[in-house]
């Protein structure tokens, strides 16, 4: 899949599924704990970029790794 906003949809709705809360805009999902953490997700250079108070990831599309990954950051949520 090469269109970005596509995979953006796909990301929705994995939280969806997943009930987690976020918020989606100009091409960005904000996720937010009860803790006051955020995890962002965007496009930056073609990739998608998972930013979280753990560091920065960078995904050339979306695949299991991008999913093992945000699901690894959620489980803190």
């Amino acid at each position: 899949m090469n269109n970005y906003e596509d995979n953006l949809i796909l990301v929705e709705n994995y939280l969806d599924s997943h009930n987690h809360e976020y918020q989606s805009h100009n091409n960005q999902i904000e996720i937010y704990s009860t803790h006051k953490n955020i995890i962002i997700i965007n496009i930056k250079n073609k990739e998608l970029v998972i930013t979280s108070d753990q560091g920065q990831d960078s995904f050339p599309k979306i695949d299991d790794f991008f999913f093992k990954k945000l699901a690894s950051l959620l489980t803190n949520f």
